[in-house]
């Protein structure tokens, strides 16, 4: 390779045309990325510089590699550009934003900018001096050439066309400021030669702040094996429908989506896989079959080939995953109760399911299990779900249990072995936590699902309500999550409480477990109305549910246990699978050590200089107060420093030495003064159902409150 010092006016100019290949992402810059660009513009303009506009005197951009394009004879000179596609693209959008804004100029031909820098006005085969990817090309024809901003590429151009619009409009010279563009913003000019394997370079090479994902790599491998003659042909059929359907371009992270689908994908063939090492895992095996393919280059470019027609139809499998309506797609080719199941996961919505999902759909379509097998697998792999949020057990191990199923379960079905024994076997192992009908019961009473799950509550009381009995199904597609004793208890409702022999306190052990949630549409009307009052609502709602409600008199907390383990049954009678009896972990709420995981994880959670009150972990974790005290007492000092008492101060119900010990780790940090109370909504943000990696993008999780 060949680097050289350039500016951007001896960059773009000439007879030339810059090819972005397909391997390429599309563009991605953002405002962060063309502010800094602007303002090392504004910079350099206020620099003096010698008189001699050859001499290389200014502010280094960046770099941009460029390896010669094949073709046919031309006049013009054809670059790929290999890196800095973002840069290049950005600063020729800023020059049409100057050929625009400048046109009310008298003395000044507009049409320069587009002769000298933008267009190739007499060779029809490239009219524009870019010629960006397949998704940018629109974009930028109608942006550069037309002068009509449209996709990312015109946003890009209508943030510059405002900042020239603001540095005319205070007195700057938009004319001395495009000099200082062309000829003090330089440029590292990197040439490759023919024969230079161009996709290595590029996979070795990142933009500035816009590193390479591991979807970018996949593409750049896979396409630069299936043949540079069809490269352009298969990233136009294959490729592109799968970024137009997994990249959400405004998001984040916008290639997460996708990133997951080559991750749940990938781990069935080799649990080591990692969202980290995706690409290299990847990399590997595709080589692998590459070097064992016999018939030369054309074979491995068959396997190339096969490959990506195969992600192409995986992701179809993955989007219906991600959306239960797509699956009508496959109704000659599903069996009802297959979809029926395969629906519920998806709006289920357990990322770390989607590995054993995928392997299910694509083993069931091709025929390798059983309809009935996969209707069945997919049947325990909720169940055990289902029950582990109602009985409490936290989710942050899932990944971990999951992600290595879907190849146990490929290495059973190639040994000839029963895949739904072998799931339900692997689910009852010791340290899954599967919870039996009894366990799951009991943790019903008790299990905050507003705090702890908040995103499957209002799925759990869906499935509840179509269990109730009754002739008639409501609409439940507008309905609304609702605290029947209120979240924050007014007055009269701990006059009501009172008057029943009950407190506040003991409803604060219930206030979010499932037997205190409701679905209604009249959630603001309601709000912390008495239960007299609310129950007029109840009674002329069309959610069979909430007719049951306005039948209980009075409501108390006992009463809100009675209710759970109610829809609890209800639940379960859908849910019915349960672990091998022998292995079935039969202490794990009893001893108490679910509730005390869940404290601890709370506690290290919290931010730095905040502590949590006695009496707000009785609501956040729906356990009574004297059992959360037990926790805490055996708790290390570290954790147990952060609980407090009502007033904000070092419990007396310590026990004597771990309070001594807090002490002195207050004492010595001399920051007491600085601490603060962690909120009702930071600690059921802490507390909510927190999986190893978060929902995707296009997720949505019901929450609604009444009025506190």
């Amino acid at each position: 390779m060949r680097a050289t010092a350039t500016s951007v006016l001896k960059l773009v100019q000439g007879a030339k045309v810059f090819l972005i290949p397909t391997f390429q992402r599309r563009y991605t810059w953002k405002k962060d990325q063309w502010q800094q660009l602007w303002h090392d513009l504004i910079a350099e303009a206020q620099v003096r510089h010698v008189d001699d506009q050859d001499a290389l005197d200014g502010h280094f951009l960046g770099s941009v590699v460029l390896h010669p394009a094949p073709g046919p004879a031309s006049t013009l000179m054809r670059h790929q550009v290999i890196d800095g596609q973002q840069r290049l693209t950005t600063i020729l959008v800023l020059l049409a934003a100057f050929r625009d804004i400048r046109k009310q100029e008298s003395n000044w031909n507009p049409q320069s900018i587009d002769e000298q820098y933008l267009k190739n006005s007499f060779n029809d085969d490239y009219p524009d001096r870019l010629v960006p990817t397949k998704l940018d090309r629109e974009s930028f024809i109608q942006t550069v050439r037309y002068s009509n901003p449209i996709g990312e590429i015109g946003m890009a151009y209508n943030y510059f066309f405002q900042q020239l619009s603001q540095y005319k409009h205070e007195g700057g010279s938009l004319a001395e400021l495009q000099d200082t563009l062309l000829l003090r913003m330089l440029i590292v000019e990197i040439n490759t030669k023919v024969g230079d394997s161009v996709n290595s370079i590029f996979n070795t090479l990142n933009s500035k702040g816009m590193p390479l994902s591991p979807a970018d790599l996949v593409r750049n491998e896979l396409l630069h094996h299936v043949g540079e003659h069809d490269a352009e042909h298969f990233h136009e059929k294959y490729w592109i429908p799968m970024e137009m359907a997994l990249v959400k371009p405004k998001a984040k992270n916008p290639d997460r989506e996708f990133v997951t689908f080559l991750w749940s994908r990938e781990v069935a063939l080799d649990t080591r896989v990692s969202r980290d090492n995706l690409f290299s895992m990847f990399e590997k095996r595709l080589r692998s079959e590459l070097s064992t393919a016999t018939g030369g280059s054309q074979a491995r470019e068959n396997v190339a080939t096969s490959e990506l027609k195969s992600l192409y139809r995986d992701h179809t499998l993955f989007l219906a995953l991600r959306d239960s309506r797509q699956f009508d797609t496959f109704n000659t080719q599903l069996d009802a109760g297959l979809r029926h199941e395969l629906s519920r996961l998806s709006n289920w919505k357990a990322e770390p399911a989607t590995p054993i999902a995928l392997w299910v759909l694509r083993s069931a379509l091709d025929g390798n299990i059983k309809q009935d097998d996969a209707t069945n697998i997919i049947h325990i792999l909720l169940s055990f779900l289902i029950r582990r949020v109602i009985s409490g057990i936290p989710t942050n191990q899932l990944n971990r249990l999951l992600t290595p199923i879907a190849h146990e379960l490929s290495e059973t079905v190639a040994k000839g072995d029963n895949p739904v024994a072998k799931i339900r076997e692997i689910l009852s192992r010791q340290g899954y936590y599967w919870p039996t009908h009894s366990q799951v019961i009991a943790g019903s009473e008790t299990t905050p699902i507003y705090a702890s799950a908040r995103r499957y509550a209002k799925y759990l009381l869906e499935t509840a309500e179509d269990r109730t009995e009754g002739l008639e199904r409501a609409d439940l597609g507008r309905v609304q999550i609702e605290h029947i004793i209120p979240q924050s208890i007014p007055d009269h409702w701990q006059d009501y409480l009172r008057q029943h022999n009950s407190n506040e306190i003991e409803a604060d052990s219930v206030i979010h477990t499932l037997g205190n949630l409701t679905l209604t549409e009249s959630n603001q009307k309601m709000g912390n109305i008495s239960f007299g009052e609310k129950t007029d609502f109840y009674y002329n709602s069309s959610i069979r549910m909430n007719r049951e409600i306005s039948r209980y008199s009075p409501f108390t907390p006992e009463v809100v246990k009675q209710r759970a383990k109610a829809l609890a049954e209800r639940i379960l009678s859908v849910y019915d699978e349960g672990p091998i009896e022998k292995n079935s972990p039969d202490s794990f709420t009893a001893d108490g050590s679910s509730l005390a995981e869940r404290l601890r994880s709370l506690l290290q959670s919290l931010k730095v200089d905040t502590f949590v009150l006695d009496e707000t972990l009785v609501a956040i974790l729906g356990a009574p107060i004297q059992a959360i005290r037990d926790v805490v007492r055996a708790l290390d000092p570290t954790l147990a420093r952060l609980v407090r008492d009502v007033n904000g101060e070092i419990p007396n119900w310590l026990p004597e030495k771990l309070k001594t010990d807090v002490e002195v780790q207050l004492a010595s940090q001399g920051n007491q003064g600085n601490w603060s109370e962690a909120t009702d909504d930071e600690l059921l943000a802490l507390s909510s159902e927190n999986e190893d990696d978060d929902a995707s993008d296009t997720d949505t999780i019901e929450d609604h409150t009444e009025h506190t």
